[in-house]
């Protein structure tokens, strides 16, 4: 009987280890300080846009520092960032080719090279040149590749619950989500252009505008809902649509079958 007893803890101590482990797995990366070197061109404010989740709070970021004057803050300066005024990390750059730029304020101040392992947080910006092209883990999303003469801005999340939210401003992408646990008809992302949004659940596809910025949303695998002036269209494998801007997405049509995304 003893020995069933002893059996039984045991068991449980290892359900408990694993469950213990589960849960830290699940977590997102973990933010960590950051020491920045102030370059040419640089100031307070744009720092400030980069680095902190509300930019409104440059007066800690000067007292952690022990930064007496806004007028030091010079090229050449160290700054710490500390955890507490960072802003949360929604993804990194996996591959990058060509030349691709980042902007960390919202497309003002200067673009800087985007670098491989580079950090991604919300109104980052991010553009390709004719031969560039990079892939992006958005956590708890998946893989987004962006392609050559392309802009996009990653948005993040509204709320903790809500899906992540992308924009594609100029070029293309394909992106393969990763398969949502939730309800049917929770997105895990959304693709929003000037001509249509994409909710996407778990599956691989592609969105490209043309110059007048018209968009065409492709699906390899899964399932996209296209929604333009108050109408959504369902995309299921194989099928794609097109919205011009201004009007409601075309009937769903079929498309070749294409490639399957892999990584760099």
């Amino acid at each position: 009987m003893a020995n069933k007893t002893i059996a039984f803890l045991l068991f449980l101590g290892s359900l408990l280890i694993s469950s213990t482990a589960s849960l830290v797995a699940e977590e997102g990366p973990k933010l960590e300080p950051i020491t920045i070197t102030v370059q040419k061109g640089e100031n307070l404010s744009l720092i400030s846009k980069r680095h902190l989740s509300d930019p409104n709070r440059w007066p800690e970021l000067l007292k952690f520092n022990k930064i007496p004057n806004p007028n030091l803050i010079k090229p050449g300066l160290s700054l710490t960032v500390p955890v507490f005024l960072r802003k949360p990390v929604l993804g990194v750059a996996e591959f990058v080719m060509g030349t691709v730029e980042w902007n960390g304020a919202g497309g003002t101040g200067p673009w800087t090279t985007l670098k491989l392992g580079q950090e991604l947080h919300a109104q980052d910006q991010i553009r390709t040149s004719a031969k560039g092209k990079v892939d992006l883990h958005i956590n708890e999303v998946g893989l987004v590749r962006v392609f050559h003469d392309s802009l996009f801005e990653v948005r993040g999340k509204e709320t903790p619950n809500s899906a992540a939210s992308l924009a594609l401003m100029k070029g293309s992408l394909d992106a393969k989500v990763n398969k949502s646990q939730e309800k049917p008809k929770d997105y895990k992302l959304t693709i929003v252009t000037p001509s249509s949004t994409a909710g996407v659940r778990g599956t691989e596809f592609r969105v490209e505008l043309d110059p007048k910025l018209n968009s065409t949303v492709s699906c390899f695998e899964g399932l996209v809902d296209v929604n333009a002036e108050g109408k959504t269209v369902a995309l299921t494998q194989g099928m794609a649509t097109f919205v011009e801007k201004g009007n409601a997405p075309a009937e769903p049509y079929q498309i070749p079958e294409a490639p399957r995304l892999k990584s760099e």
